[in-house]
């Protein structure tokens, strides 16, 4: 058990596990929240990013930024721009350790591991979007706020007022750690300078906020019209069911699982009841106010918004380590993530990339739905869109259906190509996006 306690073997595993994820990002292609993301980065300037990231629904500049950077300083490429999400997800996990060890758990290395091998954090640590980055900065406001209330200190504040607002302005939604920060120091007794650890830890979260509004000020109204322009969301009993079936990855006999460890967890480990307190504010409330956000926002929920409930979740399963045969239950959760890891990385991405290669010999071509051209020209800037109402002047129309549409919507278009006199002369791609080649 000592070996789950060893720094050195931390950095071995850190080391193997950043290596696994650096030869895993060619595995899959850019997806469309990627693209989105990047095409409002790659080619622009400092000014255009930050005129770009608003027009996503709760879109904040850190993420993009970093991205913006990396493409200046070493160019463009998938390996460029995903790279910041390999390396922040590493470091939350020393994060993780570190918190894992303040508790006096015998395997801080395991909550690590947990953490590590977890579907969500494995997905997020591979794509170019701002999740991976978001956890790092909770994690380590997390760490930097249980120094500040073992000895209070301005020092401490300062810089945990500085990760709260790296963690907004990367992802919003992460305000919600330091609120079960805050919720907790409130109501426990433990702390020795009690007093004192709420006026710093209160101000530096208020003075994160207070760095925040002006950018939400700037950008609230640009979100909204973003949002409804759009479907507008709204959270239901069955769109809940999204937070056990996907937070840990392992669908709902996972989510049981994980429930059971955690309940014999609370109930036998040795911890005191304001340190269990601690822990099930810090996965429960971004748990509870994600959805409800959500829900105020018309924004649809997705396991992504609550990735820092997969940091207490980690610490809290291992305290199942403590007790006899208790260790079996992270085990086997290990396993079945390990499992859901393989079936993700071996199952085949979106092809955007070798969709708009094949549009290439087409004279031009019709994208399903028309929006979803974006993500082909990312790739090859030169794709000509049809002119739907001068199909007589076209020779071979290359028609692009991008996935998820009704059927009707691709009927309608092909019906359109056929009353134009086309005819139908090969499937090009049949993978999602799928291409389909008309002629006269």
């Amino acid at each position: 058990m000592e070996l789950l306690r060893s720094r050195r073997l931390l950095y071995i595993f850190l080391g193997l596990y950043a290596a696994t994820l650096i030869l895993l990002i060619p595995g899959k292609p850019l997806w469309v929240d990627e693209i989105i993301d990047l095409n409002g980065v790659r080619n622009a300037d400092l000014r255009g990013v930050l005129a770009f990231v608003p027009g996503n629904a709760g879109g904040v500049p850190l993420g993009y930024l970093v991205d913006f950077w990396m493409i200046r300083l070493f160019g463009y490429s998938e390996f460029v721009v995903r790279l910041p999400s390999v390396l922040f997800t590493v470091l939350t996990c020393a994060g993780v350790y570190m918190l894992a060890r303040q508790t006096s758990l015998r395997g801080p290395l395991l909550a690590a591991i947990l953490y590590a091998v977890s579907p969500l954090t494995v997905r997020y640590a591979l794509e170019a979007r701002p999740y991976a980055q978001a956890a790092c900065w909770s994690v380590f406001s997390t760490a930097v706020f249980l120094s500040l209330i073992r000895r209070p200190a301005l020092g401490k504040a300062a810089g945990y007022a500085v990760l709260v607002a790296a963690g907004l302005f990367t992802q919003p939604y992460s305000i919600f750690v330091p609120v079960a920060h805050l919720t907790w120091l409130l109501f426990t007794s433990s702390v020795k300078e009690k007093p004192r650890a709420i006026l710093l830890a209160g101000a530096a979260v208020a003075l994160a906020a207070v760095a925040f509004l002006p950018w939400y000020f700037k950008a609230h109204a640009i979100w909204q019209g973003a949002v409804g322009s759009g479907v507008r969301f709204f959270v239901t009993g069955k769109d809940l069911l999204v937070i056990p079936h996907e937070l840990m990855g392992t669908g709902y006999l996972g989510a049981a699982l994980t429930a059971i460890a955690i309940a014999v967890a609370l109930v036998w480990s040795s911890w005191n009841k304001e340190e269990k307190i601690l822990w099930v504010l810090y996965a429960a409330i971004p748990l509870i106010l994600v959805p409800v956000a959500d829900a105020y926002f018309g924004y649809f929920l997705a396991a992504r918004q609550m990735i820092f409930a997969l940091v207490p979740i980690s610490v809290v399963l291992i305290a199942c380590m403590e007790i006899r045969l208790g260790w079996l239950l992270p085990v086997a959760l290990l396993a079945a993530m390990v499992y859901e890891d393989v079936r993700w990385i071996r199952r085949p991405g979106e092809g955007w990339q070798a969709a708009a290669s094949q549009l290439k010999g087409a004279g031009c071509s019709i994208f399903v739905p028309t929006g979803a051209r974006t993500m082909y020209v990312y790739f090859e800037p030169q794709l000509r869109a049809c002119d739907e109402n001068a199909l007589t002047n076209a020779g071979t129309v290359a028609l692009a259906l991008s996935p998820d549409q009704y059927e009707s919507v691709y009927a309608e278009s092909r019906q359109k190509l056929i009353r134009a006199g086309f005819r139908k002369v090969a499937d090009v791609r049949v993978a999602n996006p799928r291409v389909e080649l008309y002629r006269r």
